[in-house]
């Protein structure tokens, strides 16, 4: 039942995310101009695979023949959310705390984003609570194919 209900927050956080992503990225168009830096546009377009990889992995899980070729894929998306989450943690100055600051607080660059702040930020969180959830995703994959698990009446000092 908690593997069920994992992938259906990943599959819910995603969905959230493609529409973010792709709102930015269509917003700003295939000009470099209209983004605060090339880096955060390419960050976009790093999220914008992570979401097309993560609704493969979805329907590619059902499919698989064994756990370990999706415990694989499970660690890949878990890099690719944390590579994303973390780019635009550096990029953007954007917090949670900061989107009512006034817009001379903030670089030339990201001033004429403040009214995005908290797209901004959202897309941050999603991308970070799906590195969380794929991390998850992946050590408890790991302990049931490894069947890590505590043994009964064994004691360090013998039986």
């Amino acid at each position: 039942m908690l593997y069920a209900v994992a992938f259906f927050l990943v599959f819910a956080l995603n969905t959230s995310q493609l529409g973010l992503v792709s709102q930015q990225l269509h917003n700003g168009g295939n000009d470099y101009a209209n983004y605060p830096g090339m880096e955060y546009k390419h960050d976009l377009g790093l999220l914008l695979f992570s979401c097309v990889f993560t609704y493969l992995y979805l329907i590619g899980h059902l499919y698989a023949p064994g756990l370990g070729l999706i415990t694989f894929f499970t660690f890949v998306g878990a890099v690719f959310w944390g590579t994303g989450a973390g780019v635009m943690f550096q990029v953007s100055p954007f917090r949670s705390f900061n989107c009512g600051n006034p817009a001379d607080s903030f670089s030339p660059n990201w001033a004429r984003f403040i009214d995005q702040c908290s797209r901004i930020v959202a897309i941050q969180g999603i991308a970070w609570a799906l590195w969380g959830l794929f991390v998850f995703l992946f050590f408890g994959m790991l302990i049931h194919k490894l069947e890590i698990r505590a043994r009964p009446n064994v004691t360090f000092y013998g039986p």
